[in-house]
């Protein structure tokens, strides 16, 4: 009787799963900065965590801050573009 050999390796199925993603909350804005949610009645807590969840998110969101090099005065001579 042969074995089939195994390995170590993530399965490619296992790894090209996505997560199932449902939009669960509605929130919107308006001209007198009014804010309106809308949420399903039986999915309150869950939407109470999501919510605390994403103002978590938006606090500690820090942009990247892109650093242009300086211009060299020999990259001028040489025509390079930083």
């Amino acid at each position: 009787m042969m074995q089939q050999a195994e390995t170590s390796v993530l399965k490619a199925e296992e790894v090209a799963k996505k997560p199932q993603v449902t939009k669960l909350i509605e929130i919107s804005v308006d001209d007198q900065k009014r804010v309106y949610v809308n949420w399903p009645a039986d999915k309150k807590e869950l939407s109470i965590v999501a919510l605390a969840e994403a103002i978590k998110l938006v606090e500690t969101y820090v942009q990247p801050v892109i650093v242009k090099p300086k211009p060299n005065l020999m990259d001028f001579v040489r025509g390079r573009k930083p």
